[in-house]
Protein backbone atom coordinates (compact mmCIF):
# COMPACT_ATOMS: atom_id res chain seq x y z
CA UNK A 1 0.00 0.00 0.00
CA UNK A 2 1.41 3.54 -0.78
CA UNK A 3 1.19 6.80 0.56
CA UNK A 4 1.21 10.47 -0.35
CA UNK A 5 3.50 12.67 0.23
CA UNK A 6 2.83 15.81 0.32
CA UNK A 7 4.74 19.31 0.44
CA UNK A 8 5.75 20.14 4.46
CA UNK A 9 5.00 23.81 5.70
CA UNK A 10 8.82 25.38 4.93
CA UNK A 11 7.50 28.40 7.18
CA UNK A 12 4.90 30.82 8.79
CA UNK A 13 2.92 32.43 6.17
CA UNK A 14 4.08 30.72 3.50
CA UNK A 15 1.71 29.46 0.81
CA UNK A 16 3.32 27.74 -1.90
CA UNK A 17 6.47 26.25 -3.59
CA UNK A 18 7.70 25.93 -7.31
CA UNK A 19 9.02 22.46 -8.12
CA UNK A 20 12.98 22.78 -8.65
CA UNK A 21 14.13 19.52 -9.23
CA UNK A 22 12.64 16.02 -8.75
CA UNK A 23 15.91 13.45 -7.72
CA UNK A 24 14.90 10.16 -7.63
CA UNK A 25 12.61 8.60 -10.42
CA UNK A 26 9.52 6.52 -10.09
CA UNK A 27 10.45 3.22 -9.12
CA UNK A 28 13.63 4.13 -7.22
CA UNK A 29 13.91 3.12 -3.53
CA UNK A 30 14.77 5.52 -1.07
CA UNK A 31 15.79 5.94 2.71
CA UNK A 32 14.24 8.47 5.32
CA UNK A 33 16.24 11.29 5.11
CA UNK A 34 17.54 10.93 1.98
CA UNK A 35 16.64 14.14 -0.16
CA UNK A 36 13.99 13.47 -3.05
CA UNK A 37 13.28 16.75 -4.44
CA UNK A 38 13.94 20.40 -4.37
CA UNK A 39 11.54 23.26 -4.06
CA UNK A 40 12.01 27.12 -4.19
CA UNK A 41 10.38 29.15 -1.31
CA UNK A 42 10.02 32.75 -1.17
CA UNK A 43 13.49 32.91 0.44
CA UNK A 44 15.43 29.61 -0.35
CA UNK A 45 15.67 26.62 -2.54
CA UNK A 46 15.18 23.92 -0.19
CA UNK A 47 16.14 19.90 -0.42
CA UNK A 48 13.15 18.09 1.01
CA UNK A 49 13.65 14.29 2.32
CA UNK A 50 11.59 11.06 2.35
CA UNK A 51 9.86 10.84 5.38
CA UNK A 52 10.32 6.94 5.79
CA UNK A 53 12.27 4.05 3.71
CA UNK A 54 10.15 2.71 0.97
CA UNK A 55 9.73 3.44 -3.28
CA UNK A 56 8.35 6.10 -4.97
CA UNK A 57 5.52 5.21 -7.00
CA UNK A 58 4.67 8.39 -9.08
CA UNK A 59 5.27 11.72 -9.04
CA UNK A 60 2.10 14.49 -9.47
CA UNK A 61 4.30 16.94 -9.98
CA UNK A 62 7.01 18.17 -13.14
CA UNK A 63 9.71 20.63 -12.19
CA UNK A 64 8.41 24.19 -12.88
CA UNK A 65 4.74 23.60 -11.19
CA UNK A 66 4.01 25.80 -8.81
CA UNK A 67 2.22 23.98 -6.13
CA UNK A 68 -0.04 24.93 -2.56
CA UNK A 69 1.90 23.65 1.24
CA UNK A 70 0.40 20.80 1.37
CA UNK A 71 -0.51 19.52 -2.03
CA UNK A 72 0.25 15.90 -3.01
CA UNK A 73 3.18 15.45 -5.17
CA UNK A 74 4.08 11.67 -5.11
CA UNK A 75 3.23 8.78 -3.37
CA UNK A 76 5.84 6.26 -1.77
CA UNK A 77 5.14 2.57 -1.45
CA UNK A 78 6.37 1.59 2.29
CA UNK A 79 8.88 -1.66 2.64
CA UNK A 80 7.05 -5.07 2.24
CA UNK A 81 4.67 -3.68 -0.18
CA UNK A 82 3.87 -3.85 -3.88
CA UNK A 83 4.54 -1.10 -6.48
CA UNK A 84 1.76 -1.40 -9.03
CA UNK A 85 2.56 -1.96 -12.84
CA UNK A 86 2.47 0.63 -14.98
CA UNK A 87 -0.29 -1.07 -17.13
CA UNK A 88 -2.21 -2.84 -14.26
CA UNK A 89 -5.36 -2.50 -12.73
CA UNK A 90 -5.96 1.01 -10.41
CA UNK A 91 -7.96 1.04 -7.20
CA UNK A 92 -12.02 1.35 -8.14
CA UNK A 93 -12.54 5.31 -8.44
CA UNK A 94 -8.62 6.18 -8.69
CA UNK A 95 -7.09 8.09 -11.44
CA UNK A 96 -5.07 6.04 -14.07
CA UNK A 97 -2.58 8.79 -14.29
CA UNK A 98 -1.18 11.48 -11.82
CA UNK A 99 -2.95 14.69 -11.88
CA UNK A 100 -1.10 17.65 -11.10
CA UNK A 101 -2.52 20.44 -9.07
CA UNK A 102 -2.52 22.82 -11.82
CA UNK A 103 -4.95 20.72 -13.55
CA UNK A 104 -7.26 19.45 -10.92
CA UNK A 105 -7.54 23.67 -10.56
CA UNK A 106 -8.54 23.86 -14.25
CA UNK A 107 -10.74 21.47 -14.80
CA UNK A 108 -12.51 22.90 -11.21
CA UNK A 109 -13.07 26.15 -13.18
CA UNK A 110 -14.60 23.89 -15.74
CA UNK A 111 -17.46 22.41 -13.38
CA UNK A 112 -15.69 19.08 -13.20
CA UNK A 113 -14.89 16.98 -10.22
CA UNK A 114 -12.04 14.37 -9.23
CA UNK A 115 -14.35 11.54 -10.33
CA UNK A 116 -14.92 12.74 -13.46
CA UNK A 117 -11.84 13.81 -13.79
CA UNK A 118 -10.29 10.48 -13.25
CA UNK A 119 -12.34 9.00 -16.65
CA UNK A 120 -10.41 11.76 -18.66
CA UNK A 121 -7.68 10.17 -20.53
CA UNK A 122 -4.32 11.62 -20.96
CA UNK A 123 -2.22 11.75 -24.44
CA UNK A 124 0.76 11.57 -22.04
CA UNK A 125 1.84 10.04 -18.80
CA UNK A 126 0.20 12.63 -17.05
CA UNK A 127 -3.01 14.02 -17.23
CA UNK A 128 -2.45 18.14 -18.55
CA UNK A 129 -5.21 20.95 -18.83
CA UNK A 130 -4.78 20.22 -22.80
CA UNK A 131 -6.76 16.80 -22.03
CA UNK A 132 -9.24 18.02 -20.01
CA UNK A 133 -9.97 20.82 -22.87
CA UNK A 134 -9.97 18.09 -25.48
CA UNK A 135 -12.18 15.28 -23.40
CA UNK A 136 -14.61 18.65 -23.27
CA UNK A 137 -14.63 19.73 -26.98
CA UNK A 138 -15.54 15.91 -27.57
CA UNK A 139 -17.66 15.73 -25.45
CA UNK A 140 -19.91 19.27 -26.19
CA UNK A 141 -19.89 20.14 -23.00
CA UNK A 142 -17.36 23.05 -23.85
CA UNK A 143 -18.83 26.59 -23.60
CA UNK A 144 -16.50 29.14 -24.76
CA UNK A 145 -16.07 29.84 -28.30
CA UNK A 146 -12.87 31.43 -30.32
CA UNK A 147 -10.31 30.72 -27.76
CA UNK A 148 -7.63 28.24 -26.55
CA UNK A 149 -5.93 27.43 -22.81
CA UNK A 150 -2.62 26.82 -22.74
CA UNK A 151 -0.12 26.03 -19.69
CA UNK A 152 2.60 28.83 -19.76
CA UNK A 153 6.31 27.87 -20.31
CA UNK A 154 8.19 26.64 -17.28
CA UNK A 155 10.16 29.97 -18.17
CA UNK A 156 7.25 31.88 -17.38
CA UNK A 157 5.83 29.80 -14.42
CA UNK A 158 9.19 30.15 -12.79
CA UNK A 159 9.44 34.36 -13.76
CA UNK A 160 5.55 34.45 -12.46
CA UNK A 161 6.74 32.77 -8.99
CA UNK A 162 8.86 35.12 -8.58
CA UNK A 163 7.13 38.25 -9.44
CA UNK A 164 4.02 36.83 -7.01
CA UNK A 165 7.24 36.09 -4.92
CA UNK A 166 8.61 39.99 -4.90
CA UNK A 167 4.73 41.68 -4.76
CA UNK A 168 4.49 40.32 -1.13
CA UNK A 169 7.69 41.16 0.10
CA UNK A 170 9.59 43.84 -2.15
CA UNK A 171 8.80 47.50 -0.85
CA UNK A 172 9.96 49.22 -3.76
CA UNK A 173 11.43 52.77 -4.58
CA UNK A 174 12.04 54.40 -7.82
CA UNK A 175 14.23 57.47 -8.89
CA UNK A 176 16.05 58.76 -12.29
CA UNK A 177 18.30 60.66 -13.70
CA UNK A 178 19.51 61.53 -17.37
CA UNK A 179 22.80 61.12 -18.61
CA UNK A 180 24.87 61.68 -21.95
CA UNK A 181 23.83 58.96 -24.43
CA UNK A 182 28.06 59.49 -25.46
CA UNK A 183 29.28 57.87 -22.41
CA UNK A 184 27.55 54.66 -22.84
CA UNK A 185 27.70 54.33 -26.92
CA UNK A 186 31.23 55.94 -27.46
CA UNK A 187 33.12 53.72 -25.32
CA UNK A 188 36.43 52.96 -26.97
CA UNK A 189 37.30 49.67 -28.95
CA UNK A 190 38.15 46.46 -26.67
CA UNK A 191 41.52 45.09 -27.21
CA UNK A 192 39.52 41.55 -27.41
CA UNK A 193 38.28 42.96 -30.77
CA UNK A 194 34.57 45.28 -31.18
CA UNK A 195 33.28 47.66 -28.79
CA UNK A 196 31.03 47.49 -25.56
CA UNK A 197 27.19 47.43 -26.01
CA UNK A 198 25.70 50.14 -23.83
CA UNK A 199 24.23 47.96 -21.46
CA UNK A 200 27.98 46.08 -20.95
CA UNK A 201 28.92 49.66 -20.43
CA UNK A 202 26.44 50.91 -17.70
CA UNK A 203 26.92 47.15 -15.88
CA UNK A 204 30.45 47.19 -15.71
CA UNK A 205 30.02 51.23 -14.64
CA UNK A 206 27.64 49.84 -11.72
CA UNK A 207 29.88 46.78 -10.49
CA UNK A 208 32.70 49.88 -9.67
CA UNK A 209 29.82 52.05 -8.28
CA UNK A 210 28.58 48.51 -5.83
CA UNK A 211 32.45 47.96 -4.85
CA UNK A 212 32.49 50.65 -2.69
CA UNK A 213 29.05 50.62 -1.60
CA UNK A 214 28.48 47.21 -0.09
CA UNK A 215 24.74 47.33 0.45
CA UNK A 216 24.58 47.12 -2.91
CA UNK A 217 26.30 44.01 -3.53
CA UNK A 218 23.83 42.81 -0.81
CA UNK A 219 20.27 40.43 -0.11
CA UNK A 220 17.80 40.26 2.08
CA UNK A 221 17.27 36.86 4.14
CA UNK A 222 14.04 37.02 5.67
CA UNK A 223 13.13 40.53 6.93
CA UNK A 224 15.45 41.23 9.25
CA UNK A 225 18.78 39.61 7.87
CA UNK A 226 20.92 41.28 5.60
CA UNK A 227 23.36 39.19 3.57
CA UNK A 228 26.44 41.31 2.36
CA UNK A 229 28.79 39.68 -0.46
CA UNK A 230 32.26 39.63 -1.36
CA UNK A 231 31.27 40.37 -5.05
CA UNK A 232 28.57 41.63 -7.03
CA UNK A 233 26.66 39.52 -9.32
CA UNK A 234 25.78 41.29 -12.21
CA UNK A 235 22.12 39.93 -14.03
CA UNK A 236 21.07 41.17 -17.61
CA UNK A 237 18.00 40.87 -18.86
CA UNK A 238 17.20 39.05 -22.01
CA UNK A 239 14.28 38.84 -24.59
CA UNK A 240 14.04 35.34 -25.90
CA UNK A 241 11.78 34.29 -28.99
CA UNK A 242 7.65 34.64 -28.10
CA UNK A 243 8.32 36.94 -25.68
CA UNK A 244 10.42 34.98 -23.20
CA UNK A 245 12.58 36.96 -20.45
CA UNK A 246 15.57 35.26 -18.80
CA UNK A 247 18.59 37.07 -16.99
CA UNK A 248 21.97 36.33 -17.53
CA UNK A 249 24.75 37.05 -14.92
CA UNK A 250 28.03 37.67 -14.96
CA UNK A 251 29.59 36.68 -11.97
CA UNK A 252 32.04 38.81 -10.02
CA UNK A 253 31.57 42.03 -12.19
CA UNK A 254 33.11 44.32 -9.78
CA UNK A 255 36.40 42.50 -10.35
CA UNK A 256 36.56 42.07 -13.75
CA UNK A 257 37.90 45.09 -16.52
CA UNK A 258 35.24 46.52 -19.19
CA UNK A 259 36.75 43.55 -21.43
CA UNK A 260 36.37 40.81 -19.32
CA UNK A 261 33.07 42.05 -18.14
CA UNK A 262 32.06 42.23 -21.78
CA UNK A 263 33.97 38.66 -23.16
CA UNK A 264 32.07 36.91 -19.60
CA UNK A 265 28.61 38.71 -20.46
CA UNK A 266 28.69 37.54 -24.49
CA UNK A 267 29.13 34.15 -23.05
CA UNK A 268 26.69 34.17 -19.97
CA UNK A 269 24.31 35.70 -22.80
CA UNK A 270 24.47 33.18 -24.99
CA UNK A 271 24.12 30.60 -22.75
CA UNK A 272 20.89 32.10 -21.19
CA UNK A 273 19.46 32.17 -24.05
CA UNK A 274 20.03 28.67 -25.00
CA UNK A 275 19.64 27.11 -21.88
CA UNK A 276 17.28 29.66 -19.87
CA UNK A 277 17.12 32.21 -16.57
CA UNK A 278 20.33 32.02 -14.56
CA UNK A 279 19.65 34.46 -12.09
CA UNK A 280 20.27 32.80 -8.60
CA UNK A 281 19.67 33.72 -4.75
CA UNK A 282 23.17 35.21 -4.85
CA UNK A 283 22.29 38.21 -7.88
CA UNK A 284 22.06 41.55 -6.39
CA UNK A 285 21.41 43.70 -9.12
CA UNK A 286 19.75 43.71 -12.56
CA UNK A 287 19.97 45.74 -15.62
CA UNK A 288 17.42 46.13 -17.98
CA UNK A 289 17.54 48.08 -22.03
CA UNK A 290 14.93 48.09 -24.22
CA UNK A 291 16.58 50.83 -26.84
CA UNK A 292 15.76 48.71 -30.03
CA UNK A 293 12.21 49.45 -29.46
CA UNK A 294 12.83 53.12 -28.69
CA UNK A 295 11.56 52.63 -25.28
CA UNK A 296 13.28 56.16 -23.21
CA UNK A 297 11.31 55.18 -19.97
CA UNK A 298 9.90 52.51 -17.68
CA UNK A 299 9.98 51.69 -14.13
CA UNK A 300 11.67 48.85 -13.94
CA UNK A 301 9.69 45.86 -11.77
CA UNK A 302 12.08 44.30 -8.74
CA UNK A 303 12.53 40.87 -9.12
CA UNK A 304 14.02 39.29 -5.85
CA UNK A 305 16.09 38.32 -4.07
CA UNK A 306 17.94 41.37 -6.16
CA UNK A 307 17.23 44.35 -4.19
CA UNK A 308 17.71 46.92 -7.21
CA UNK A 309 17.09 47.26 -11.15
CA UNK A 310 18.53 49.50 -13.28
CA UNK A 311 16.74 50.70 -16.43
CA UNK A 312 18.43 52.25 -19.17
CA UNK A 313 16.29 53.99 -21.84
CA UNK A 314 16.74 54.92 -25.75
CA UNK A 315 18.84 58.07 -26.58
CA UNK A 316 16.54 61.19 -27.01
CA UNK A 317 16.94 63.62 -29.80
CA UNK A 318 18.81 65.86 -27.25
CA UNK A 319 21.49 62.83 -27.15
CA UNK A 320 20.26 62.03 -23.21
CA UNK A 321 18.84 59.35 -22.04
CA UNK A 322 16.80 58.05 -18.60
CA UNK A 323 18.97 55.93 -15.94
CA UNK A 324 16.13 54.70 -13.96
CA UNK A 325 17.07 52.65 -10.63
CA UNK A 326 14.22 50.83 -8.76
CA UNK A 327 15.24 50.00 -5.23
CA UNK A 328 14.00 47.44 -2.55
CA UNK A 329 13.29 49.92 0.47
CA UNK A 330 14.10 47.32 2.86
CA UNK A 331 17.79 47.64 2.01
CA UNK A 332 18.51 51.19 0.70
CA UNK A 333 16.97 54.38 1.49
CA UNK A 334 16.16 57.43 -0.47
CA UNK A 335 19.42 59.09 0.20
CA UNK A 336 21.59 55.68 -0.31
CA UNK A 337 19.91 55.37 -3.78
CA UNK A 338 20.76 58.51 -5.24
CA UNK A 339 24.26 58.63 -3.65
CA UNK A 340 24.33 55.20 -5.95
CA UNK A 341 22.63 56.69 -8.92
CA UNK A 342 24.95 60.38 -8.79
CA UNK A 343 28.51 57.96 -8.37
CA UNK A 344 26.83 55.98 -11.57
CA UNK A 345 26.57 59.44 -13.29
CA UNK A 346 29.63 60.01 -12.14
CA UNK A 347 31.76 57.33 -13.30
CA UNK A 348 30.24 57.20 -16.57
CA UNK A 349 30.96 60.88 -16.87
CA UNK A 350 27.57 61.40 -18.07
Amino acid sequence: MSAELAVPQLGEGLREVRIVEILRRAGDAVLRGEPIYVVETDKSTVELEAPFDGTIEGWTVSPGDVVQIGAVVARIVRPGATVAASGGDAPRGAPQVPIPPRTRAHARERGIGDSELARIPSASGKLMPADVDAWLARSGAATAVGSRDEPLSPEQRRLVFRLRRSAERVVPGTIAVDVRWSALADAPALASGGRPSPVQVLAHAAAQVAAGMPRFRATLVGDDTLRTFDALNVGIALARPGDGLVTAVVRGADRLSLDGLCREARRQMREALRTGDQAGEDTQLLVSHLGREGIVDAVPTLVAPATAILFLGAPRDDGRARLVLTFDHRVHNGAGAATFLAALRDTLGA
